[in-house]
């Protein structure tokens, strides 16, 4: 009894599984992307911050300066990976504009005090070179000479001048420099040669302070801002490597009296017990007063490291490894009321507070690879502000709080990018179809209002493209929306000239829209920008198969949603499936649905190879799906000939008689024994 039953079961679950292959399967247009993996970007390694410019020059490499320190003597900090080349299209977030395209890497971005400047640091020269630009990525120019290794700037409160850090790799001399904002009048404020680390300017830019070995071990040092007066605050600590050491960077209290910074014990002595349990190393951090030299242990046996101070002084966050990865603390001036921020464990860097310092602003692996975050002061309301499978890292605020420069390696190369956080609208760009060279393809241009309750007005629009070297926008204003109320939307169509000569593939494209805000007697004017690289460039059969590719997906959607939308109506079900398909079934009998079931098959052989760029070989099948598509549709639903659907149909019927028979055996054996 058992046996026949089981061999019953056994017997409908083969034959049906040989049923159903043998009837036509339908998959939505774009799950084939995803099996290919076409525009698929592969996350690179995470960042890691790295602040030395000794040790690996002098010493052994030992495993925690891996993750703290730098190769002597690069400059900028340097990230672990060359970025991956780009594949596809890129997802760009609203208000996301890249600022520097050059063929090196472009990275440490900082705002000027009074925001309309901001200098980096690029080894696009070969050696890492000082570069200005205005706040919106114009006017830029070289500050440094690339016969020299250059960076670390640090701006003056009034944005005139700036210091930073030089090393000249044939007399294996370096110091802080001192020059204007452009790049004239640069003064050497420091002769010894010796090594340093970065300088930082003091918020009364009467002093500038740095960390130098020129005793033979790491101390900080203050100097007038004409490079006199220096002065030693610390003494008594070892060279890097091996026991009490300082490392890193200062950073200065807002009054201007005040410096912290990071003293390293390594190893940790006998009977001393770090705070992180296990760790080998310390790193606390200490505050000295720069007139009385008073100096005071603000985290003993912990692993923190200083980074920004609120506007008002009262606040300091930090990072520290008391959390299972280095995670975001804040402290109040003196180190008391010491409190976690983030819980990601994952490894949070580089917090810098807003202006109104009510927020932080950070960048995070929490996601699983470097991205640019903010939060509230008080550890509430963590927003994602960027979503790449690239590198986002290091930002830097503007002073009104407005946008946040950030080095990304999202173009395939580390360029600096910007950010916009109040924009009261965002834009989306969505093109006809593949561009053709030589041709003129159009772009359709959603405009949204947000954060605002008055009235828009949008007085231009363009497009840039990167085969215009000379910035020349497409612009179109004769058919702009002329208001737009705060809860509509307003859509631009666009056109723009394809050159012969631009190069095939996906391009980079900046949109810009001039806005008007209306707010009772007074209003604001606004440019919204944004970078995004979605504009694909094809060959003349590229752009016929996309037309084809889209319209024919769409028709056998509709026919497929169609039969099953009547057989579902019919409630009709077959044995073998609760779902009412014996209408579908019924279908896929006529000449109708045998058409069907050809153009269906057609049509995915012709996506896979659409998608695999194979165009010349996918046309002539999307052409045949159409032909199919368009022949007169048949108004019997009877069986007309012989199909594959009708011997599946005639064979499920066949499977279904013999498992009854088998069971019905198998109860009359059953009978005597019950």
């Amino acid at each position: 009894m058992t046996t026949n039953r089981h061999r019953a079961v056994i017997f409908l679950f083969i034959s049906l599984t040989l049923v159903l292959s043998t009837l036509p399967a339908y998959t939505r247009a774009g799950v084939a992307e995803d099996i290919l993996g076409r525009y698929a970007l592969l996350p690179p390694k995470p960042a890691v911050r790295n602040v030395d410019t000794w040790f690996y020059e002098h010493t052994n490499p030992l495993f925690c300066f891996n993750c703290h320190r730098m190769s002597y003597p690069l400059p900028p900090e340097t990230l672990p990976s060359l970025p991956k080349t780009l594949v596809g299209t890129l997802e760009m977030e609203p208000g996301l504009k890249r600022l520097t395209d050059s063929p090196g890497r472009d990275v440490g971005a900082v705002y000027s005090p009074k925001g309309d400047k901001i200098v980096w640091v690029t080894d696009s020269l070969g050696n890492w070179t000082i570069w200005i630009m205005n706040d919106d990525g114009t006017g830029k120019k070289q500050l440094t000479s690339n016969n020299v290794i250059s960076g670390w700037p640090s701006w003056s409160p009034d944005s005139q001048e700036i210091t930073y850090w030089a090393y000249d790799s044939a007399s294996k001399t370096c110091d802080i420099w001192k020059m204007k904002a452009d790049g004239s009048s640069k003064v050497k404020l420091t002769t010894d040669s010796t090594l340093k680390e970065p300088s930082a300017w003091s918020p009364r830019g009467d002093r500038i302070a740095y960390i130098s070995n020129k005793t033979g071990n790491m101390e900080v040092y203050v100097m007038n801002q004409d490079g006199g007066g220096e002065k030693q605050l610390t003494k008594g600590h070892a060279s890097i490597g091996f026991g009490c050491y300082i490392q890193g960077r200062v950073c200065w209290h807002p009054d201007g009296e005040r410096l912290y910074f990071e003293e390293a014990t390594f190893p940790i002595p006998p009977g001393i017990f770090p705070v992180v349990s296990g760790d080998v190393a310390t790193v606390a951090i200490h505050v000295i007063d720069v007139d009385t030299g008073y100096e005071k242990d603000l985290t003993p046996r912990c692993h923190d490291y200083p980074m920004s101070f609120s506007p008002d002084g009262k606040k300091l966050v930090t990072i520290s490894f008391r959390t299972p990865n280095y995670g975001l603390w804040i402290m109040n001036a003196d180190g008391t009321n010491q409190t976690r921020l983030t819980w990601d464990d994952q490894g949070d860097r580089d917090p810098r507070f807003c202006p109104d310092g009510k927020k932080i602003v950070y960048w995070s692996i929490a996601s699983g690879n470097p991205d640019i975050l903010m939060i509230n002061a008080d550890g509430s309301n963590k927003t994602q502000l960027t979503r790449s499978a690239y590198q986002d890292a290091y930002p830097s605020l503007s002073p009104d709080g407005k946008t946040v420069v950030f080095e990304s390696d999202r173009a395939g190369s580390f360029n600096i990018w910007q950010l916009s956080l109040d924009d009261p609208i965002s834009v989306n760009v969505e093109f006809e179809k593949c561009a053709v060279l030589g041709s003129t393809g159009k772009a359709s241009l959603t405009i949204n209002p947000r954060n605002i309750r008055d009235t828009l007005k949008i007085e231009n629009v363009g497009l840039h493209f990167d085969w215009n070297s000379e910035g020349r926008y497409s612009e179109n204003v004769s058919s702009l929306p002329i208001l737009t109320k705060p809860d509509g939307v307003a859509q631009v169509i666009l056109e723009f000239s394809v050159p012969k000569n631009a190069e095939l593939g996906y391009h980079f494209y900046d949109v810009r829209v001039q806005y008007y805000v209306e707010h009772q007697a007074e209003g604001r004017s606004g440019i919204y920008e944004h970078t995004a690289r979605d504009l694909k460039v094809g060959p003349l059969q590229e752009s016929d198969c996309q037309d084809l590719y889209v319209h024919l997906g769409s028709e056998l959607d509709q026919r497929y949603e169609s039969a099953m939308n009547r057989s579902i109506a019919l409630g009709v079900a077959t044995s073998e499936v609760t779902m009412p398909l014996k209408g579908y079934f019924d279908y896929l009998l006529t000449r109708d649905g045998e058409k069907f079931q050809k153009a269906n098959e057609e049509y995915y052989e012709a996506k896979y190879l659409y998608l695999a760029g194979d165009f010349d070989a996918a046309l002539p099948r999307l052409q045949k799906v159409r032909t199919l598509l368009s022949e007169p549709t048949s108004e019997t639903t009877t069986a007309m000939v012989p199909s594959s659907s009708w011997v599946s149909v005639a064979l499920l019927s066949a499977v279904i008689i013999v498992v009854i028979f088998l069971l019905v055996k198998s109860k009359k054996k059953r009978l005597p024994t019950e």
